[in-house]
């Protein structure tokens, strides 16, 4: 019994079904980015990791707002930070304190 070939069958059979598999993947990639998060400050998408970070549950991004960027969750870590040590240093009053005006203190 003789097996009859069609090579350009078999070429166009791939050539179909490699072309199948990247309309599939390009769709599911249209897919995702359509439901990628925007951050509600600045408006630009969310990165890979950024996404990954605000989907995952504990970790160190449990603290903070879950709906901006990286860059905007920063920024907003270096104003309460900066704030902290603010309001942690001493003022800077060159001045001498009042003496003899509190409550138990002599006037000299």
């Amino acid at each position: 019994m003789r097996q009859v070939t069609n090579p350009d069958g078999e070429v166009l059979y791939r050539d179909q079904a490699a072309c199948a598999v990247a309309q599939e993947e390009r769709r599911k990639a249209a897919e995702r980015e359509a439901r990628r998060p925007v951050c509600k400050r600045c408006g630009q998408k969310f990165t890979d990791q950024r996404w990954e970070e605000t989907t995952a549950g504990g970790g160190a991004w449990t603290a903070g707002d879950a709906a901006v960027c990286g860059n905007c969750r920063a920024d907003d870590v270096a104003r309460k930070e900066a704030a902290r040590l603010q309001a942690a240093a001493p003022p800077e009053d060159d001045q001498e304190p009042d003496r003899g005006r509190g409550w138990f203190r002599r006037r000299t």
